[in-house]
């Protein structure tokens, strides 16, 4: 990989996406990084969303694909960074969001040549329906942006615990992201177990700026998510704690407090949601499905509940 201007490449997934497609591609190709590819693959939707983006060819950054069948949200992020990127350095911006800060791109790249062994970048996120409305996400007070010992990163701050590598602003190394199988399992949280394996053993940086606008609305995979899909989503703890167990960076109890911290917040944040969209069997479900999972995270939801209370 080149140590100097390396390429970089912003892969755009889409499906019937017509609405915010067009902001989508014109927030990319307006990134000041001047070794850019910007790629849509249109997961075969049925809308305007081929036309709008076809109206961009003019720009030779720019490329269209379109998968002839709908494969999924993941086989596309998949085809994207397997088959269609070309870049040493990738950012995946799903099709509904948009980037805001025009040269988020090659700030993130000059911290990530910064130093060898840079695998990761990542900053913070604008999270709401519009930039005006938004509110900042990866505000955490005493955490400072630097380079940081990723197995470090890994132990300190598991998902959702506090400050996480949130999809729309990671920048990270192709080559390194295929060897560690990035985006192996179809569930909601695919970007965050691959990115917690991926650091391990490298290092990762953080940008103290905004990337994007992570839009929030009624289509988002998030949102109404069934018990089964906020279940199945526990595995973005397990793979990572298990790929750290096998080579050996911590000990099993450590690593089953890892998991606890960061699933004692999922859970309220799921359990949250359910109880929002009056979903009382869906809640109900969830908390058995992870009592039996590890019950000793209820306590861990115990302490958080306390502390919001005092």
């Amino acid at each position: 990989m080149p140590r100097h201007n390396p390429k970089a490449s912003i892969l755009i997934p889409t499906f019937n996406q017509e609405q915010f497609i067009g902001s989508c591609i014109a927030s990319a190709l307006a990134q000041t990084y001047n070794n850019l590819e910007v790629i849509v693959s249109d997961d075969a939707s049925n809308d305007k969303t081929e036309q709008i983006a076809r109206r961009f060819l003019n720009d030779p950054r720019f490329r269209y694909e379109r998968n002839p069948a709908n494969i999924g949200r993941v086989r596309n992020y998949r085809r994207l960074l397997y088959e269609l990127a070309s870049g040493d350095w990738v950012l995946m911006l799903d099709g509904d969001d948009c980037l805001v800060t025009r040269s988020y791109i090659a700030q993130a790249l000059e911290l990530a040549l910064s130093a060898p062994d840079v695998v990761l970048v990542f900053g913070k996120v604008l999270q709401g329906d519009e930039v005006g409305a938004a509110t900042v996400s990866n505000c955490v007070q005493g955490y400072q942006p630097s380079l940081v010992d990723g197995t470090r990163f890994f132990l300190q701050h598991p998902p959702f615990y506090d400050i996480m590598p949130l999809h729309l602003s990671c920048l990270f190394r192709r080559d390194i992201a295929i060897q560690t199988d990035c985006y192996r399992h179809d569930i909601l949280s695919t970007d965050l177990e691959s990115f917690y394996r991926l650091m391990i053993g490298h290092k990762a940086g953080f940008l103290d700026e905004v990337a994007g606008l992570w839009r929030q609305h009624d289509r988002n995979v998030s949102r109404g998510s069934s018990y089964e899909l906020c279940a199945k989503n526990l595995m973005v703890f397990t793979g990572p704690s298990e790929y750290a167990y096998s080579l050996g960076i911590s000990s099993n109890a450590e690593l089953t407090r890892w998991i606890r911290r960061g699933a004692a917040r999922y859970f309220l944040g799921c359990l949250a949601r359910m109880l929002a969209d009056a979903r009382l069997l869906e809640a109900l479900r969830f908390a058995k499905y992870v009592t039996n999972f590890d019950i000793g995270i209820l306590g861990h939801v115990m302490i958080r509940v306390v502390r919001r209370i005092f």
